[in-house]
């Protein structure tokens, strides 16, 4: 089982994230969950914003999309 565990370690995580989602949009709603993500997204920027300006952001996303202009 461990090794099981191991081999597919992400697909067991994003399956549990899936089936909390779907838990949340249905107890507590669809428009509040997207607007508490909205604000927890607003938060980060804000967070890498202070600590290092635009240049972060971009760093961010130069990061995050890295590979994929080549």
């Amino acid at each position: 089982m461990k090794e099981f565990c191991l081999k597919h370690k992400w697909a067991i995580a994003l399956s549990v994230v899936a089936v909390v989602t779907v838990l949340l949009i249905y107890l507590i709603g669809w428009w509040t969950l997207l607007a508490a993500a909205l604000v927890g997204v607003a938060i980060f920027f804000g967070k890498l914003l202070d600590n290092g300006g635009t240049e972060a952001v971009r760093d961010f996303f130069n990061r995050l999309f890295k590979g994929k202009n080549a």
